[in-house]
């Protein structure tokens, strides 16, 4: 004996090629709303300053693994503290966007703040307003490993080449053989800021940008997010298609009922 199968009506494969068109519409709705959203912010990044606004949210800081620092490296110079938390520097406990790590010294010479921190010196107002920035300037040293002042009140800085002295104008660097300096020193962080900090730097770690480029890569998942992003793509791809054959199909069969239609009008008349 022999079987026979029987074949799908074109009907029935029309109508099941409709119910498959509409369950993939529906189960990458919710990757489509997604995109959506994120792809128009991440549009408009500066108008909405999505790189300097910084996620709030505790859950998503653990997600990221973004945990409050452990030992932070702090100098003090009269009334002004700075502190290194990881790669960044704060003034108190606010972050400072021109200076980074490491953090060298700090010291409040002829009324201006100087901080050794990055490739060079930075000098600020004693209220927190930069004023410039000193990085290969004329014999500038590199790599400071620390600063301090002379007897004769004179900036010196220290690095692995020795020991270099300046002049008011800071413009000339000379190299000097075993000066009298008083060194700026790490200091321990006044009370309470180290809670401040923490809590600082936790805030300031996790850019809204990038946590719309992650949903809208599905990267924010791991792994398995960047696949469910590639399976929603193929989803995408499936649904158009099936769209436009669907839409393909209806169209020729209206044409081929109105051809019918003029054709048994004119066999009437």
């Amino acid at each position: 004996m022999t079987r026979h199968h029987k074949k799908k009506s074109p009907a029935r494969l029309l109508r099941s090629l409709y119910i498959w068109h509409r369950y993939i519409g529906i189960s990458t709705a919710v990757f489509v709303i997604v995109l959506t959203l994120t792809g128009l912010a991440l549009n408009h990044t500066d108008e909405l300053k999505l790189d300097s606004s910084y996620v709030q949210s505790d859950l998503l800081l653990d997600w990221y693994g973004i945990n409050a620092p452990g030992e932070l490296t702090s100098y003090t110079s009269g009334p002004v503290s700075v502190t290194a938390v990881n790669n960044q520097i704060f003034w108190g406990n606010e972050p400072l966007a021109h200076v980074s790590a490491p953090l060298a010294g700090l010291l409040i010479y002829r009324d201006l703040v100087v901080i050794a921190a990055g490739r060079g010196l930075s000098l600020y107002t004693t209220e927190g307003e930069l004023i410039e920035k000193l990085e290969h300037v004329a014999g500038m040293p590199t790599g400071i490993l620390a600063i301090g002042t002379t007897a004769q009140a004179l900036l010196a800085v220290k690095t692995a080449q020795g020991i270099y002295l300046t002049d008011d104008s800071m413009l000339e660097w000379r190299l000097a053989e075993n000066p009298d300096v008083l060194w700026s020193e790490a200091t321990p962080l006044a009370p309470g800021l180290n809670e401040a900090l923490q809590a600082a730097y936790r805030g300031t770690g996790l850019p809204a940008e990038r946590v719309l480029l992650d949903l809208h890569s599905g990267r924010i998942l791991g792994r398995m997010g960047i696949y469910l992003v590639d399976a929603a793509a193929i989803l995408f791809l499936l649904l158009a298609i099936s769209g436009v054959w669907l839409w393909a199909r209806r169209r020729a069969s209206i044409k081929t009922h109105r051809r019918r239609t003029k054709s048994m009008d004119a066999e009437r008349r």
